[in-house]
């Protein structure tokens, strides 16, 4: 699952995920049945505790659905747990320069990293993968998303794709227009330091991500480069269709 996921984004293959801000395993089970290629447990913005976490982790891995973590802070022992409960890759906050970029490679990974190693974790298999092919296997598979969200961000971003061991340059244009103080994400500054991203990390073949809420603008985002769209939240999701719902019912009253 995770080896096949994380082959996808390095080739810059469509990927279709959405955030997920409810705290529920059964979230999980509806957006795998809803043919999406991953998920994003969004423990920034959201109210998630460990135990959730840990069960939402579980669903996923059953169902071989690669679920990604973002967490509150980057901080070693946040992300190893994380990736110890079976998430598939970690999608970090604010990489605004190479040493937060290098510090995220070293936590996700066990060789010429930090991160701790524990073979008796749900990721290892409870042990049964044994020492060295869970090493192996753990390194091979993750996944790691750098957001850039920052102005620093941009003056920076050659620096950040250079770094190896970065699949994917994520970014996000809402938190992009506050550190710029632009009025909103729809503006050409906007677009401008997202270009840049895309210029960037096509120059150094790091696969591009992006939020959108709006489908229709996949199009024009895949002629710049992007091949990871994150296309809304199981929240808006819920609100969207039950506002239609009612305005349908009211509409026939």
């Amino acid at each position: 699952m995770q080896d096949e996921f994380r082959q996808k984004v390095r080739t810059h293959t469509d990927c279709l995920g959405a955030f997920i801000k409810t705290p529920n395993h059964q979230i999980v089970e509806l957006l795998h049945l809803a043919g999406l290629d991953f998920a994003i447990v969004d423990a920034e913005h959201a109210p998630f505790d460990m135990s959730m976490l840990d069960a939402m982790a579980s669903v996923a891995r059953a169902l071989q659905f690669p679920l990604l973590l973002r967490p509150h802070a980057q901080a070693p022992a946040l992300i190893s747990q994380g990736l110890d409960m079976g998430f598939a890759g970690i999608v970090q906050p604010h990489i605004s320069d190479r040493a937060r970029a290098e510090a995220l490679v070293a936590d996700t990974h066990f060789k010429g990293g930090r991160r701790g190693f524990s073979p008796s974790t749900r990721a290892g298999n409870y042990g049964a993968m044994g020492h060295g092919p869970y090493l192996e296997a753990a390194d091979r598979a993750v996944v790691t998303f750098a957001q850039i969200e920052d102005a620093a961000g941009i003056a920076n971003i050659d620096d950040i794709a250079g770094i190896d061991g970065i699949d994917c340059l994520f970014v996000g244009r809402a938190d992009l227009a506050v550190s710029l103080n632009l009025p909103s994400p729809q503006v050409p500054g906007v677009a401008d330091a997202t270009a840049k991203v895309a210029a960037s990390g096509k120059a150094k073949g790091r696969a591009l991500g992006i939020f959108t809420g709006d489908v229709n603008e996949i199009p024009a985002l895949r002629a710049q480069g992007f091949s990871v769209f994150v296309c809304g939240t199981d929240q808006s999701w819920l609100l969207k269709e039950a506002r239609a719902v009612v305005q349908a019912a009211r509409r026939s009253a």
